[in-house]
C-alpha cells in the first residue's frame, strides 16, 4: 500500500477528479447538469495525467484486473479515538473502510450514501478537517430538511479549491443526489 496523507491530496487535480467520480447521483434536474459534467469545466490533460499517476492507472488495467491495483494509494486518517478511516484509490474504484469494514465504493457497482449525515457531521467540525468533510461526503445521506444547510457547508468547503460560482452549482447537484426520501435508507 502506498500511504498518502491529506497534504498529498490538498490540490485542485485531486479534488477535480474526486468530485468527478464520487457522485453518480449528483444531478441538478432544474439545470439539467451533473457533478461530473460540472467538473469537466476544470478538467485538463494535466488533471487526467495526475489522477492516472495517483491511482496507478496503466493501459490494460481494466482488462487485467477490473481496474484494481495491488498497491493502491491509501489514505488512513483517525476519525475519533475508536475509528479509523481508510480510503483506497484504484483506477476503477475508490474503496472506503471504517475500522477495516468496507462502508462504500465508487466503482461500477457503487455503494454510497451509507451513513446518515448527522453521524458524520461531528467529524466535520474538527479543526483542519475540510479534506475529511469532502472525502466522507459521498458516504452521507441527507433529508430534504438538511439540504439547505448541507448545500451551504459543501459550497463553503469546496471554496478552498474551486471558484465560488462552481461551488454553488456543484453543491446543488451533490445535495440533490444525497437526499433520500423518508424511509428510503438501506
Amino acid at each position: 500500500m502506498k500511504k498518502i496523507s491529506v497534504e498529498d491530496i490538498d490540490c485542485l487535480n485531486f479534488w477535480t477528479n474526486y468530485f468527478g467520480c464520487c457522485y453518480p447521483n449528483g444531478y441538478d434536474a432544474a439545470a439539467e447538469i451533473s457533478v461530473s459534467e460540472l467538473m469537466q469545466e476544470l478538467y485538463t490533460e494535466e488533471t487526467g495525467h495526475w489522477w492516472d499517476g495517483f491511482t496507478g492507472y496503466y493501459e490494460g488495467i481494466f482488462e487485467e484486473s477490473d481496474g484494481y491495483v495491488d498497491d493502491p494509494a491509501t489514505l488512513e486518517e483517525p476519525l475519533r479515538q475508536d475509528k479509523v478511516l481508510k480510503i483506497e484509490f484504484h483506477p476503477g474504484d475508490i474503496l472506503y473502510y471504517i475500522n477495516d469494514v468496507q462502508v462504500g465504493s465508487t466503482g461500477p457497482h457503487w455503494k454510497l450514501q451509507t451513513i446518515p449525515y448527522q453521524e458524520l457531521e461531528p467529524l466535520f467540525s474538527l479543526p483542519d478537517r475540510r479534506q475529511l468533510f469532502l472525502l466522507l461526503l459521498p458516504l452521507a445521506f441527507i433529508t430534504k430538511e438538511e439540504q439547505p444547510s448541507v448545500r451551504k457547508k459543501i459550497a463553503e468547503q469546496m471554496g478552498n479549491y474551486f471558484p465560488e460560482n462552481l461551488c454553488e452549482r456543484v453543491s446543488r447537484c451533490i445535495t440533490a443526489g444525497l437526499e433520500i426520501a423518508d424511509g428510503e435508507t438501506e
